[in-house]
């Protein structure tokens, strides 16, 4: 999710895997659900952010093998009005300047969204 120039990240809880990095908010698709559905209520469940009536674009989807599993992120592009709060405790999301994504401990996976991203939002987008 975007607004501004800025990104929705939220950082990987304890005794999650890749513990302690930043991220997307998202997460697994429930049996039956599509990619879209299942990330507006992770978005949900994860911040307290309704995206009821935004539009969301697929803007990537990333295979990637990690030593101990393959992961597969669906990443879809939401521009609200305003950069909703985040409601729900313990994930320290946070709205991040589309410049310091890379800088930020994020998840090996993320490489091919922070490119998609920084063509879409970037300078000029």
């Amino acid at each position: 999710m975007a607004h501004a120039g800025r990104v929705l990240v939220a950082r990987r809880g304890k005794g999650e895997h890749l513990a302690g990095l930043w991220e997307f908010p998202g997460g697994k698709i429930a049996p039956g659900e599509s990619p879209e559905a299942g990330a507006r209520r992770e978005l949900l469940e994860e911040t307290g952010i309704d995206l009821t009536g935004i539009p969301m674009t697929r803007i990537a989807s990333v295979r990637h093998k990690y030593p101990d599993r393959t992961v597969v992120l669906h990443t879809f592009l939401a521009e609200p009005r305003s950069a909703p709060a985040i409601t729900r405790a313990g994930r320290g999301g946070r709205w991040v300047p589309l410049g310091e994504l890379p800088a930020l401990g994020m998840p090996e996976a993320n490489r091919e969204i922070l490119r998609v991203l920084a063509e879409r939002l970037g300078p000029g987008a």
